[in-house]
């Protein structure tokens, strides 16, 4: 995927202005320190992952199976975002706490309304599809859309929970650097994780020990 550089608004201090020719100005200097850059990214990841975390534990309070873990910056059209998408486990015979596909999809958009979720969407399908969805947002967590799907199955229910992130502002480039200052290995995120395990930024590949440096 081709990135482009993230624009960032110029801040009032640590510029010179220099006057040139016509009345134009020129602005020099750093717009973004690494420190400021890295800390935001690490507080729009974490409460992303923490507030898909709680309705996780609503669902169900176990281990769920990792199919995206989070920690991978993607370009958006300012900057960057985060994408998180954990499902119920696929290996055991796990079935739906409401019995029923759209008891569950009720369940479910109770809780996001409670929780003060924005643009609340759910969507049934045909019968015979035996599926449905949710859609939700909440930019205060930096989530921009959440997409729940819904299924049952002869052996196995199934719950999906895919959240794409807002896009925050900051190079995307700088900011794999900094999270990767090794370079990206690929994933290495574990396959299964509860919950209420701390989020972790940086899994693919062992994150800076410190702070950066600005």
């Amino acid at each position: 995927m081709k990135r482009t550089r993230a624009r960032t608004k110029p801040r009032r201090f640590g510029y010179r202005l220099l006057a040139l020719t016509g009345g134009i100005l020129m602005l020099t200097g750093c717009t973004h320190s690494s420190s400021d850059l890295y800390a935001e990214a690490q507080r729009a990841n974490a409460a992303m992952k923490t507030e898909v975390s709680l309705l996780q534990v609503h669902i169900f309070d176990g281990d769920w199976d990792v199919i995206e873990y989070g920690d991978i910056a993607e370009a958006c059209g300012s900057g960057y975002s985060f994408s998180v998408h954990r499902a119920t486990p696929l290996g055991i015979e796990w079935r739906l706490p409401s019995k029923s596909v759209q008891a569950q999809a009720n369940d479910i958009v109770a809780w996001l309304e409670a929780n003060k979720w924005a643009g609340i969407v759910n969507r049934s399908y045909a019968s015979e599809v035996g599926a449905v969805t949710i859609e939700a947002s909440k930019p205060v967590a930096h989530i921009d859309d959440l997409l729940v799907t819904i299924s049952a199955g002869e052996k196995s229910d199934a719950i999906s929970l895919r959240a794409k992130g807002t896009c925050e502002p900051g190079d995307i480039d700088e900011l794999d650097k900094l999270m990767f200052p090794d370079g990206f290995s690929g994933n290495t995120f574990p396959p299964t994780e509860h919950p209420t395990e701390a989020p972790k930024f940086g899994m693919a590949t062992p994150a800076p020990t410190a702070s950066p440096k600005s």
